[in-house]
């Protein structure tokens, strides 16, 4: 399975990196929205988990064309950010992302949600 890293800070992308690499994935990161989008809109992904802030493009204008496109419409995407406001779970909803995780990211919890989010679209079929 593939997944795709989109974080600003590198550290971050380790950590999650190392998360996903426990249960099975390949991993491709991305430092900025921009490279994030360009990435996602050349390459299939089985997972994809977006900063909301980072630069050049936001992680939410990220979602929101990923879900307008066609190489990752109906990939599982899961939002991090560190500011885990209503406003923001609203967007990333409305965007179209499958869950949200406030960093930190606590192992256990961050583990559960890309099994089921991934397990999910195994589930409808891989659309």
């Amino acid at each position: 399975m593939k997944a795709l890293v989109a974080d600003d800070v590198p550290m971050i992308r380790k950590l999650v990196e190392f998360h996903l690499k426990q249960v099975g994935f390949d991993i491709s990161n991305a430092a900025d929205g921009a490279e994030a989008l360009m990435l996602a809109e050349t390459n299939k992904y089985d997972l994809i988990l977006l900063d909301i802030m980072m630069p050049e493009m936001d992680g939410l204008e990220v979602l929101r064309r990923i879900r307008s496109g066609n190489v990752n419409k109906a990939t599982p995407i899961i939002i991090m950010t560190a500011y885990g406001d209503s406003a923001n779970v609203k967007k990333a909803v409305e965007f179209g992302a499958n869950d949200f995780i406030v960093k930190p990211v606590e192992q256990v919890s961050f583990r559960k949600k890309v099994v089921n989010a991934v397990s999910s679209r195994s589930k409808e079929g891989g659309k």
